[in-house]
């Protein structure tokens, strides 16, 4: 998919980080804006940033767990721009720890956000696109999590290497059509998932929570990096989209040659 201009693009959890950085880099290309988040100051406060790149804008309050709410939205969104063309199943918590002591009921809040959430997202949109024939381009949002195992990710790793395959699948399941997927996979990015607990509006409280987690300014990319980091993967149609060159790039180099070396072992050449 190469042209964005006048085509809708659709993301979940985009009242803040990540997906406001993903609408904010689409919005630059053209594209018609819809934002959905489940928090309404967020939203108010990401369609105000954007009115000032575009009016092409609608903000959607949704919880992706709610297929209905999915299937509402598309409504409203093929009333107001047209259908969809670019869908970002970015909506998404966090669920770190040491796997014994996680509650079970953060394993499946987890995994029903991370990975629930993406699903029903195609389920909503994809036949749509599909019928339609025009490009069209999904991006799940998953993460470095997902593409190697480090610290005590609990819940949070294990559901963004569900989404990680999930995208894998899906892109294998559009082999041949006009409609194509990615999946994003970044480190550290700067976003509210590590203050979840503050507003937009409370600069001052982000600034102070910032200096407790100095790793945070000297590693994390912003979520506007990764927002250009999408329209770059959508338009050269990568599987995996990546959003640094350094860190991510040592743990893949680790993945890899921890994978190798126990066929190796196991199975010398």
């Amino acid at each position: 998919m190469q042209d964005f201009n006048s085509k809708t693009a659709f993301i979940t959890g985009g009242g803040s980080g990540v997906g406001l950085g993903i609408a904010k880099a689409f919005a630059k290309e053209g594209a018609n804006i819809v934002i959905g988040d489940i928090q309404t100051d967020r939203l108010e406060n990401a369609e105000q940033e954007l009115r000032k790149i575009t009016d092409a804008i609608l903000s959607i309050e949704i919880d992706t767990t709610d297929i209905a709410a999915l299937q509402n939205a598309s409504d409203r969104i093929n009333a107001h721009f047209g259908p969809v063309s670019i869908l970002c199943n970015n909506a998404g918590i966090g669920g770190g720890g040491k796997v014994l002591e996680t509650p079970e009921e953060k394993w499946r809040r987890v995994t029903e956000v991370n990975l629930w959430g993406p699903l029903n997202g195609v389920r909503v949109f994809l036949p749509g696109m599909l019928e339609r024939g025009n490009p069209g381009h999904i991006v799940n949002t998953a993460s470095f999590s997902g593409i190697q195992g480090h610290h005590s990710q609990g819940a949070y790793g294990t559901s963004k290497f569900a989404a990680v395959g999930f995208s894998e699948f899906l892109r294998n399941d559009l082999e041949g059509t006009n409609v194509s997927a990615s999946v994003l996979c970044p480190h550290v990015v700067d976003t509210p998932i590590f203050y979840p607990d503050l507003k937009p509006t409370e600069i001052t409280e982000i600034q102070a929570r910032r200096e407790k987690m100095p790793w945070l300014k000297e590693i994390a990319v912003s979520p506007d990096t990764v927002g250009d980091q999408v329209v770059a993967g959508v338009r050269s149609n990568e599987l995996y989209i990546f959003c640094d060159g350094e860190d991510s790039r040592k743990m893949l180099e680790t993945r890899c040659s921890d994978l190798i070396a126990a066929m190796d072992r196991q199975f010398p050449k």
